[in-house]
């Protein structure tokens, strides 16, 4: 009984931390708008991220694909643009044309998953690399993503 309640407690963790650290990569995308106009062009982007988890499950590595498109109004709404649920706190936005650097806290079901990043942009692409950490009811554990984001085209009926 106790490992089936951990095994479905684990199965949510790893739900929520891929939802979260998903809801971070798109932050890397409409947060420049902060501070300097960053060298990203408006429009269709394709992005695509792999995260590998440490810790006491063993999760094959998670790959991710999704199109969002992009456009200079929500560029210049930077972070309200964005969803973020209550339970967390933006605590860094370094931001310069060429790179920004984030983090976050988040509570998760009592949890809380620290979530820290970069991303850097290339006028019609952008790399970057997070890490989230997050201490369960099954043991700590450290997810490991690298994405990356090319603009693809423009986007339809915009």
């Amino acid at each position: 009984m106790t490992t089936t309640i951990a095994k479905h407690q684990g199965n949510t963790t790893v739900r929520y931390f891929i939802y979260f650290s998903t809801l971070c990569i798109t932050a890397a995308l409409a947060l420049p708008a902060l501070a300097e106009t960053p060298n990203l062009k408006p429009g269709l982007w394709s992005y695509k991220s792999i995260s590998t988890m440490e810790g006491p499950m063993n999760v094959p590595p998670q790959t991710s694909n999704n199109q969002e498109c992009l456009t200079q109004s929500q560029l210049d709404k930077g972070i309200s643009v964005l969803n973020i649920p209550k339970s967390c706190d933006v605590t860094q936005t370094d931001i310069t044309r060429e790179r920004v650097d984030f983090a976050a806290n988040c509570n998760v079901e009592g949890m809380t998953t620290v979530f820290k990043g970069y991303a850097t942009f290339h006028g019609t692409h952008l790399e970057g690399k997070m890490t989230s950490e997050m201490n369960t009811p099954i043991g700590p554990m450290i997810m490991k993503t690298d994405y990356k984001a090319e603009r693809v085209g423009d986007c339809q009926g915009k």
